[in-house]
């Protein structure tokens, strides 16, 4: 899929809907989680893919990729992909923030003091990167980045997600000592969204990550732009939809019987989780832009976050996601929800054609 160096570009796909028509904004695609779930996808095509990976203490990287098919020796690719926003916000920390991907040991992830294989090897000096690459949305240049001339990362690459064109540079140099980690144990909700989203996308199907919402009474549309009242805490007034997900069909027209789906994905069932819950299954249900609410858990937690839902949220729905075996089953039916006050509008990406 990316050459061990050298410079071209790709066809990934975009992530914004192909419309002429007006789409719900909160099921518009713009943000860095649906690029990350689109990338996610495509890699996969040529190896295996790990959405939020944690690495050592609160470090987590946006996407580690396990290149299976570009030679005898496995790639282990760490990839940071930025929007502009974030390029304008914090560019400062981009270049310490790949360096330390860069220097990540086993060591630090493991606190072990040696690797055993074909020799022993200190693990402070094995490595859990052979690159490292930085993702930007849009056209932001690498050379106008505030960083030294040797800039730390092995690869940039540019997505555009109106087009899906991804154009590449990759100037790695070969590390000798690496290893690959067992990385399924170090993903969570991430790896759960990333397996789901790719699920529902199909050319009948829009799906949006990380939507905001909130109660009708907590958002207005000023200016063409949806604007939703400040809130702090689980408790607030604003949350992200974790997916969302509708057939193109139910959207022209947008009707008050339309279906469109909020999904909240949890990867664990404690009693922290239940607690998150509590607070925010009661948004979706009363923020109007869905007409079905679900939650999605891990199949071994199925049974326990049924009687939950039974108990304290009748509206929700339940999926169960047996990654193992690559399937999600229904195993609690929503209630129907009333729409109301949705706004809608042109995503990125519309066709030229687009009318109001």
């Amino acid at each position: 899929m990316f050459p061990r160096s050298g410079s071209g570009s790709i066809q990934v796909g975009p992530i914004g809907p192909r419309q002429r028509h007006p789409i719900p904004l909160h099921l518009c695609p713009t943000d860095e989680a649906n690029t990350k779930y689109h990338l996610a996808s495509a890699l996969n095509t040529s190896g295996e893919c790990y959405c939020e990976v944690s690495l050592d203490g609160r470090d987590q990287i946006d996407l580690v990729w396990v290149d299976t098919k570009s030679g005898d020796d496995q790639r282990i690719v760490g990839i940071e992909i930025k929007t502009p926003a974030e390029f304008d916000r914090a560019t400062h920390k981009l270049a310490s923030q790949v360096e330390g991907y860069r220097s990540k040991t086993v060591e630090d992830l493991t606190g072990a003091t040696a690797v055993v294989g074909d020799a022993v090897v200190p693990a402070d000096e094995t490595y859990v990167f052979d690159e490292v690459w930085v993702v930007a949305v849009g056209d932001s240049d690498r050379w106008e980045l505030p960083w030294r001339e040797d800039t730390p990362e092995d690869g940039w690459l540019n997505y555009d997600p109106s087009t899906g064109d991804l154009e590449y540079t990759i100037d790695a140099t070969h590390r000798e000592e690496t290893i690959q980690f067992d990385f399924e144990r170090r993903v969570g909700e991430g790896q759960l969204k990333t397996f789901l989203w790719d699920r529902y996308q199909s050319p009948q199907t829009l799906v949006a990550a990380e939507s905001w919402f909130s109660k009708p009474q907590h958002r207005v549309l000023q200016n063409g732009t949806l604007k939703h009242h400040a809130g702090k805490g689980q408790g607030g007034k604003t949350k992200h939809a974790d997916l969302v997900v509708s057939k193109y069909s139910e959207l022209n027209p947008l009707r008050c019987s339309s279906t469109i789906r909020g999904i909240e994905v949890k990867a664990s069932f404690d009693a922290s989780v239940r607690r998150q819950l509590d607070e925010q299954l009661p948004l979706y249900c009363d923020s109007q832009l869905f007409s079905e609410v679900y939650l999605a858990i891990p199949y071994r937690d199925h049974q326990a976050a049924k009687t939950f839902l039974e108990e304290s949220h009748p509206r929700v729905g339940l999926l169960a996601v047996n990654r193992e075996t690559q399937d999600v089953s229904l195993k609690r039916n929503p209630q129907q929800l009333e729409l109301g006050k949705v706004a809608v509008g042109r995503c990125s990406g519309t066709d030229a054609e687009f009318q109001l």
